[in-house]
This record gives structure tokens, C-alpha cells and sequence, in this order.
């Protein structure tokens, strides 16, 4: 029920688009006169006219008009000299380069801080992840880019969970960090922590990042001992318009992700509408645990009979009695037999290494003035994946819901509703997973229990084997030679 009302909310902002159809389309890029560079958020406005665009991550641009050329094109954008061209046709696109404004470079000031006096004042470390820096991220995603910030590890718990962590304290389980979007904590209720970006925002929609690497209780509560990390998304009133990426890679991985935002309405009214949708899908083969060395906590080698506790083994425990023939005086019927373990099930066989990931999020901004917005946001997550904890988890079908309800006024207050639910789905503890199998083919640590039919099998198949071999004294040999049971069994 759930998923059905998050994606009908969706659904809901697709049908909202009232743009005017007749409105005219003019299309350009801005760039440095002198490095060539894509200038990313110039005011493209037409002269005498209200409403205009600001440029992309590429400096395109692409601005409605309400009537056909001739007309005056301005663009502004601060630290360069303000141009204004004269428009005669809407064939061709508009190529703007931009001069530096040198006497302005060399007037600046700054005037607004991002980090407040309180804050520097603290013990903080801000490390920020900007557009461009997204943008060229080497990795997967833009959230294994952030293990290359001073002061942040990256653990990879799995293909598709990735954990970030801060101040040393390297874990799979980061409670004491806190991951907030657009304000909002993602942490999975569940699991008391955030899922990494399994459970977050798509590349295309992520502004920017700003990673905390350190305590910051004292700004964030004392869910952020570990540090925080802030993500931002872009708003369709700044970054409108189709958005699409398709990713693969080894291991047959495939990303694809699209994103549409508009404003709602034409250049010749007011506009207060906008909204955005986001789409992501991920899928790949996720990487195997196959060490079958044995643990240190393991009671026997390799090189024994019955077995050794490995690494990627479970249920291969030391966890029965009446398992260890080695100090035991029956064991002139069982030669060579010592103590053995359960065969157990290897990873491989309790899980599926197939890892899904699909998000899909949207918003409705409204606008009650040019300072005060209300914004309804919802967003849906789903997927598996393997978990690497205190034991090993399937997350299998696991279903993840947030909804959020907000009105601010930029850069002085706002108030924020939201709520997160959660569906586990049928995800499972792979560790006893293997013990409830190995209960159900027989009983371990009990009497009657697996060891019996264990040790017959020995008996029956292993001894003979054993005292046919060469130089091998049986008990009846021994007691010829006028050995008791007790020099027997030490020789």
C-alpha cells in the first residue's frame, strides 16, 4: 500500500506540466572568452523581459521567449563584463563568451560565509564534494567519491552498500555517523544506520556534498559522533530540463538513471510551480566470499579428518559434544578418527550474489513569494544486497519509504515534517540461516543427535580401511603381546 501511494504521488507531478506549447525556444552556450570553459549558473534573460534560465553543468542554455526576434539577449554572470547581444533569428544557437571583469575580481569581498563563526569556533572539519567535482568522480558513483576526502575512509560492504567513515573508526556499521539529505536523516530504522547510497539520491539529482569529519554533536545531536555527511539536491527552479545516464562496467554492471524537473508556466507570468522526478536503476553481480581457510578460532587444521572451522563456512562451529574421539577410550574401534566438525554450507550457497538497486524520488515546489517556498518530497528505494555486519546478511526485497513536507525561507528559517518506513522484506542472517539447515538434517549437540550416524559411518567404512594398512596393531594383536587398553591406545 505503501509503494503503491509514493508512486502514485510521483506519478502525480508528471501531469502537472501546463507549459505553453507556442512559446518560442532559444538555445545557446556560455563560455570563457579566454580558456573556452563551460560557465555553470549564468543569468540568460531576454532585455525588457521577465523570467530567464540559468546555464547547466555544460553552459547551455535553452530559454523560452514569448514573442520571435528581433530582441536584446543579456547575460550576466558575476566577475564577468555583462553582455548584451542583439537576436535576429531562432535558427541557429547562441554562442556567448564571456570577458573577464577585472576591476570587479579585484573589488571582491566576501560577504556571506558557509561556515558560520560558531562553527569555526568548533572543532570542525568540512570537506566538501561540489558539482564538478561529482561530475568527474572516477568511480561507480559520486558516493565512492567521497573516500578520497581528507579524513574519510570508504569500506565496501558489498557491490551495491558502500560505508563511509570518519575520525578512524573504520566499520561496517556506522552508528555513530549521521547522513542527511536535503536536511532529512536516512538512516535505516531498522538498522539504526544509513545503508550507504543504497537507500539515497540519484547522481543527477545531487547538488553537493559536505562530509563533517569529526564530532559534531553539538550542531547535529548525538547521532553525529562519528562526523556527518550533508547532501543537497538540485532544485528544478535553478536546474530545469532531461537529464539522462547509462553506466556498465565489469562484473555486468548497468546503471541508468533520468531526471526531468520544469517550471510550470511561461516567461509572461508569474511562475510559482516547479517540480522534478528521479528515476535509478542499478543491477550487477556482486563479489563472492570464498575464503576457506581456517578461522583462528578454529579447533582443528586442515590437514584433519573431520574437518576445520573456515572463514566463509557457516555452520561448520565447534558448537556439539561428543564430537572429539581423540581423548576418548572407544576410540580403538574408530582409528584415526579425532575430533570433526559439521560439513557446513558455504556463502555461495545461502545467497544469491545478484545485486538490485532501484530509487525513484520526486518534489512540488511552490513559491508564495520570491523568498518563501513550500516543497512536498517523496522518495522510494528497493533492492538486495549483501550486508557485511557482526555476521554476514542477505538484504532480499527490502523496501524503503520517505516523505517530507517542508516551507522555508531561504538563508533564515524554515520548518520540516518527515517521515521514514521501512520493510525488511525477506531478508536473513546468512550465519544462522546455515544453523537452522544444519538442525534440520540432524540435531547438533545432542546425543542421538548427527554424531551418531557420523561415527558408524567411520566404523563401518573407514576402520577396515584403517586396520588393513601396513604396520597397523589391532586391539586383539595388543593383547597378544601382553599390552593392556592403556599402553594400546598411548602407542
Amino acid at each position: 500500500m505503501r509503494l503503491l501511494i509514493s508512486l502514485l504521488f510521483i506519478a502525480g507531478f508528471l501531469f502537472c506540466n501546463t507549459a505553453n506549447a507556442q512559446v518560442l525556444k532559444l538555445k545557446g552556450t556560455v563560455t570563457d572568452a579566454g580558456s573556452g570553459e563551460s560557465i555553470i549558473g549564468a543569468v540568460v534573460k531576454v532585455k525588457d523581459m521577465p523570467g530567464g534560465v540559468v546555464t547547466d553543468l555544460d553552459g547551455h542554455f535553452n530559454l523560452s521567449v514569448e514573442r520571435p526576434p528581433p530582441f536584446t539577449l543579456t547575460v550576466v554572470y558575476y566577475g564577468y563584463v555583462s553582455q548584451e547581444l542583439p537576436i535576429k533569428s531562432l535558427d541557429q544557437e547562441v554562442k556567448v563568451k564571456m570577458l573577464p571583469d577585472a576591476v570587479l575580481l579585484g573589488d571582491a569581498q566576501v560577504v556571506r560565509q558557509r561556515i558560520s563563526d560558531k562553527q569555526k569556533q568548533a572543532p570542525l572539519t568540512v570537506e566538501t564534494m561540489d558539482l564538478l567535482a561529482i561530475k568527474e568522480v572516477a568511480g561507480g558513483d559520486f558516493y565512492e567519491g567521497l573516500g578520497n576526502l581528507k579524513g574519510v575512509d570508504m569500506t565496501a560492504a558489498s557491490f551495491g552498500f558502500k560505508v563511509i567513515n570518519t575520525r578512524g573508526f573504520n566499520s561496517t556499521s556506522p552508528v555513530r555517523s549521521l547522513q542527511l539529505i536535503d536536511g532529512v536523516d536516512n538512516q535505516s530504522p531498522g538498522l539504526n544506520f544509513s545503508l550507504g547510497n543504497f537507500l539515497g539520491a540519484s547522481d543527477l539529482d545531487v547538488l553537493k556534498v559536505d562530509v563533517i569529519a569529526g564530532a559534531s554533536t553539538a550542531f547535529y545531536g548525538p547521532g553525529a559522533f562519528n562526523g556527518v555527511i550533508n547532501m543537497t539536491t538540485k532544485s528544478p527552479w535553478n536546474f530545469p530540463g532531461l537529464s539522462v545516464s547509462v553506466k556498465g562496467g565489469e562484473r555486468n554492471m548497468l546503471e541508468a538513471a533520468v531526471r526531468w524537473a520544469e517550471v510550470i508556466g511561461d516567461s509572461t507570468t508569474k511562475q510559482r510551480w516547479a517540480y522534478k522526478v528521479n528515476a535509478y536503476a542499478l543491477r550487477a553481480d556482486d563479489w563472492q566470499a570464498e575464503n576457506y581457510s581456517p578461522t583462528e578460532d578454529s579447533p582443528t587444521g586442515v590437514d584433519n579428518p573431520g574437518r576445520y572451522d573456515a572463514v566463509n563456512i557457516y555452520g561448520d562451529e565447534d558448537v556439539s559434544f561428543n564430537n572429539n574421539y581423540a581423548t576418548f577410550s572407544g576410540r580403538r574401534s574408530y582409528p584415526g578418527l579425532g575430533k570433526f566438525l559439521r560439513n557446513g554450507y558455504t556463502e555461495s550457497e545461502l545467497v544469491d550474489y545478484g545485486t538490485q538497486n532501484l530509487k525513484l524520488g520526486g518534489s512540488l515546489h511552490y513559491r508564495i513569494n520570491d523568498s518563501l517556498e513550500v516543497i512536498g518530497a517523496s522518495n522510494f528505494s528497493t533492492g538486495n544486497t549483501v550486508y557485511q555486519g557482526d555476521n554476514r546478511y542477505r538484504l532480499k526485497d527490502i523496501m524503503f519509504f520517505q516523505h517530507r513536507l517542508e516551507i522555508n525561507q531561504e538563508g533564515k528559517w524554515f520548518a520540516r515534517a518527515y517521515v521514514t518506513h521501512e520493510d525488511a522484506g525477506r531478508t536473513y542472517d546468512i550465519y544462522t540461516t546455515a544453523l537452522r539447515l544444519q538442525d534440520a538434517a540432524g540435531q547438533t549437540g545432542s546425543i542421538t543427535g548427527w554424531n551418531v550416524p557420523y561415527t558408524n559411518f567411520w566404523g563401518d567404512n573407514i576402520t577396515p580401511q584403517v586396520e588393513a594398512m601396513p604396520g597397523y596393531i589391532t586391539a586383539t594383536q595388543a593383547a597378544g603381546l601382553g599390552w593392556n587398553q592403556a599402553t594400546w591406545i598411548t602407542w
